[in-house]
């Protein structure tokens, strides 16, 4: 955050839509995920002016993964239109996937045969 006297710059958050019920398109595990838009803005008396750098994210509560979102993908969305968000959509940052317990969708160890918390025994 940049502030001088009455005016600055801010990058804020906001989520603008939740998916429930849906199937993953990261590790395709049945669950839900919020699409969260970032940008930066100028303010004056605490007034947005200007907003630029605008991204979209996608937030998983199966694998917890945040993923950057395609920019257009994100505005219609934030217009209300019903999409279906794929893998090619998606811009993850590296290759790890988490193991989590299909019953619980906890994130497990890697070693794990049955999960800790349900007793679920993993693939």
């Amino acid at each position: 955050m940049f502030f001088i006297g009455i005016f600055g710059i801010n990058t804020k958050e906001e989520e603008i839509k939740t998916e429930n019920s849906i199937i993953c398109p990261i590790c395709e595990a049945y669950g839900r995920y919020e699409i969260i838009k970032r940008y930066t803005y100028f303010h004056f008396f605490f007034i947005p002016l200007w907003r630029w750098n605008r991204q979209y994210f996608i937030k998983t509560r199966c694998c917890n993964r945040i993923c950057k979102l395609d920019t257009e993908i994100g505005i219609r969305l934030e217009r209300g239109e019903s999409i279906s968000i794929g893998k090619e959509d998606l811009q993850c940052e590296g290759h790890y996937f988490p193991q989590v317990c299909p019953r619980c969708s906890i994130p497990l160890n890697q070693a794990f045969n049955y999960c800790p918390n349900c007793g679920e025994r993993i693939k």
